[in-house]
């Protein structure tokens, strides 16, 4: 970056040598794939803390030419997001990706409702009022209280920023997520919400030791300091599926295009019978209300305005507060529904996630061949990642089996959910 006369910060163009961002890390030889894993995940937290050099362009590519659980050898590209949000970067990736059964034929990505249904998206001034009032003040000062799976605010950004971290990743079946996103007349991004605030409510009991309900009669909150304030990012583009980068660039949708909506997750006293479905009923219905109101697109202007008001450092600032102030946060993005080549080699899975954010837990999630790829970071000596985790595998299985196993049919509706 470069300031110009004005003081306006511009990008500076470069000539760009490439083997300055190519990096193939050397690991000890002779070790099992469990070992190289375990090294794997080692590895990308540690280049996760490191901040990006700014004598040259803001990405890299590191080949490890070992072998994992999940491949012959692993390809990380690691991009700053002021580059690009993550419908951006992907696209880029998927730009050198071809099918891996015939290459003359183009990948596919499911399709995606744009459509708003119902009359939320009317709004009263009063209305959109309050909405703008409790965007900003999120953004701001309101921040959530410590719980099982936030830490007490730190005044310091390099810390809340660049602190060490586990990584955790569950493959679940599309098509039976797709069944309970029918049972119930969601998204699959309300059954992926839903699964989240419901894997934190199990973490927050077993935590604290409470997987029983208590036999005193208390009613402490099983999430220790309230509702939960997720973080949602959603783009903002009017393309199905993923647009290549030259239709992008001439419709001015390259970059960072994505804004965030911050969601009350459900949360449940250790005394009542949490039925696993609720979490998602109660998603469902946050995120219609989110997703068809109009102020959804009005945080342009919003923020368009503080950037005006408080300049870039002043929106820095911002942005980080919108981090901060929410427990946790989850970014989704669809990849293809066939298997792809990166130059002839095939791709047995891909995942993304953002480091040098200030939550202890974050949720990322990515589609591939009918497959739903659930990514956790969780920040370490805080969270506890084994026993988080498998909160995380026991979470789908008792919401598949709360939907199709103990199902009655009856009608699933939220009667005991506080946000």
């Amino acid at each position: 970056m470069e300031r110009s006369k004005n003081g306006v910060v511009r990008w500076k163009k470069v000539v760009t040598q490439v083997e300055d961002h190519l990096i193939v890390p050397v690991f000890p030889s002779g070790l099992s794939r469990e070992s190289y894993d375990e090294y794997l995940r080692e590895y990308q937290s540690k280049i996760s803390r490191e901040k990006f050099s700014e004598d040259k362009p803001l990405w890299e590519v590191h080949l490890i030419k070992y072998p994992s659980l999940n491949g012959a050898s692993t390809l990380i590209c690691k991009v700053s997001h002021a580059i690009g949000d993550g419908y951006s970067l992907v696209s880029m990736f998927l730009k050198g990706c071809q099918r891996a059964d015939d290459p003359s034929l183009p990948l596919t990505f499911p399709q995606l409702s744009l459509k708003r249904q119902g009359d939320d998206g009317k709004c009263t001034v009063i209305g959109m009022g309050k909405k703008m009032l409790g965007f900003m003040g999120t953004s701001t000062c309101l921040e959530d209280q410590p719980s099982a799976i936030r830490k007490e605010a730190s005044t310091d950004m390099k810390t809340k920023l660049f602190r060490p971290f586990n990584i955790y990743s569950v493959t679940l079946s599309l098509e039976k997520v797709k069944q309970v996103k029918t049972k119930l007349g969601a998204t699959v991004n309300d059954v992926i919400t839903g699964l989240l605030s419901y894997t934190i409510h199990l973490y927050a009991l077993r935590k604290t030791g409470m997987d029983q309900y208590s036999k005193d009669g208390s009613t402490t909150d099983s999430n220790s300091g309230g509702a939960n304030t997720n973080m949602t990012l959603a783009a903002m583009r009017a393309f199905e599926g993923f647009a290549n980068i030259e239709d992008m660039i001439r419709a001015d949708a390259w970059g960072n295009r994505s804004r965030s909506m911050f969601i009350k997750l459900p949360t449940f006293t250790n005394l009542e019978k949490v039925n696993p479905l609720d979490f998602i009923v109660k998603a469902k219905e946050t995120m219609d209300r989110k997703k068809n109101s109009m102020m959804f697109y009005f945080i342009d202007k919003l923020l368009n305005t503080a950037l005006w008001i408080w300049g870039q450092k002043g929106m820095e600032k911002l942005v980080y507060s919108s981090f901060k102030n929410a427990r946790t946060m989850i970014s989704s993005v669809i990849g293809p529904k066939e298997k792809m080549a990166l130059y002839n080699h095939p791709i047995n899975s891909f995942y993304f996630f953002t480091s040098g954010i200030p939550q202890s837990v974050a949720f990322f999630s990515v589609s591939y061949m009918e497959q739903l790829r659930l990514v956790v970071t969780m920040e370490k000596g805080f969270i506890d990642s084994k026993k988080f985790s498998s909160c995380v595998d026991a979470a789908f299985d008792d919401i598949f089996q709360a939907a199709f196993e103990n199902s009655q049919d009856k009608d699933y509706t939220v009667t005991k959910a506080r946000t």
